[in-house]
């Protein structure tokens, strides 16, 4: 097949669509299928166009400022992106993510004809909606014309309802989740820590729960005075977590790590006694099955994705986002360590379907039936 891919970002910046993107296009390419990828193109010294991995990557200014170039920037985007896809002729064109390349591929749906598959990942429907109406007119459209539709959890699907209502009933709609490479997991190299440690990842923001988390530890830490919470990531609301463990008198128990490099976060898996996660909402959750394939028992929030994930007792624990519950259950996991082990070790077993090269699987039977469906 040849197939474009329209993400919202992509290499070199760093993010879970790009991750993605990068597996999704390396996977279909080492199967023998052309691929293309169509971008935004970020500030800085990057090249417009680029070979990586095998794959051609055309980038777009289409989320660049200054505001008062946007006009001409829109023109030159949708002229590009529509001379690639007539040059490439794909089978059919997957949009990755729906923002503002979900947009540009609408328009151009209406002057091109290629079969169109639009996959919705978390934000672009559960929070980008709520405050745009361009968002919402641009999601029901979208998916009226698409040949097919995915989500990567049944929890985002099931938010997305109000845009399905216009679905064609011959276009398929189903959940395609992410994944993890396996490959970064097959060599063990803990973390180096003075104290055994509880681990949390992810962008400091509300929804992550970090505030929760903190709070639920702060119940826990004199019972358990031999373990500290280590928090890797960076975001908005860092100096706010800052000062509430300084309220909690929690400075020498919870670190805020920053910013981890990909060598320093599978390490950070490999060496903790298990993963909380602490979502108010969690479209996925690629950090739970990092965690997984790295053979630890996960503690998550009840918070979206994650739960398609999770076997309660099996391979993890789930809880309410609530600092009670999330204080009861690591006081339950840290009480019963061989128990925790083990279900860490049911976590890696359980965790084997979400690989990349699974995922990708599940991707290329929606490719086949749509390129091979008439109209």
């Amino acid at each position: 097949m040849r197939i474009a891919i329209v993400a919202s970002d992509y290499a070199p910046t760093v993010g879970g669509v790009q991750t993605a993107v990068k597996h999704i296009a390396r996977n279909l390419f080492r199967r023998g299928h052309s691929v293309v990828i169509l971008s935004a193109l970020p500030q800085g010294n990057v090249p417009a166009t680029e070979l990586v991995d095998g794959v051609m990557v055309y980038r777009f200014p289409w989320g660049r400022r200054p505001l008062w170039s946007l006009p001409f920037r829109v023109v030159q985007t949708l002229v590009g992106m529509a001379r690639t896809i007539r040059e490439f002729k794909p089978d059919l064109v997957y949009v990755h993510f729906l923002t503002i390349n979900a947009l540009d591929v609408l328009f151009l749906h209406y002057i091109q004809s290629f079969k169109l598959i639009a996959s919705a990942r978390g934000n672009d429907i559960q929070g980008i909606p709520l405050r745009s109406s361009l968002q919402r007119w641009m999601l029901t459209n979208l998916f009226r014309r698409a040949n097919a539709v995915l989500f990567c959890s049944s929890n985002v699907q099931h938010d997305a309802a109000p845009y399905l209502q216009h679905v064609s009933s011959r276009a398929y709609v189903g959940v395609v989740g992410d994944g993890f490479d396996p490959e970064e997991f097959k060599s063990p190299c803990a973390y180096e820590n003075p104290a055994p440690y509880l681990l949390a990842m992810g962008r400091l923001v509300h929804k992550k729960g970090f505030d929760l988390l903190i709070r639920a530890f702060s119940l826990i830490a004199t019972d358990f005075p031999q373990f500290q919470l280590l928090i890797a990531g960076d975001g908005e609301e860092r100096q706010a977590l800052e000062n509430l463990i300084d309220e909690l008198e929690l400075r020498d128990r919870v670190k805020l790590l920053g910013f981890a490099d990909r060598a320093t976060s599978i390490a950070l898996f490999w060496g903790c006694e298990f993963f909380v996660l602490s979502s108010r909402l969690e479209p996925f959750g690629i950090v739970v099955a990092e965690a997984m394939a790295a053979h630890k028992a996960v503690l998550a929030t009840r918070s979206g994705g994650v739960i398609d994930l999770m076997q309660p007792g099996v391979n993890g624990l789930l809880v309410e986002p609530k600092v009670d519950e999330l204080a009861n259950a690591m006081r339950r996991m840290l009480s019963n360590r061989d128990e925790t082990r083990a279900m860490g070790e049911r976590a890696a077993q359980s965790i084997q379907k979400y690989t990349w090269s699974a995922v990708t699987d599940e991707f290329i039977k929606v490719f086949e039936n749509v390129a091979s469906t008439n109209g």
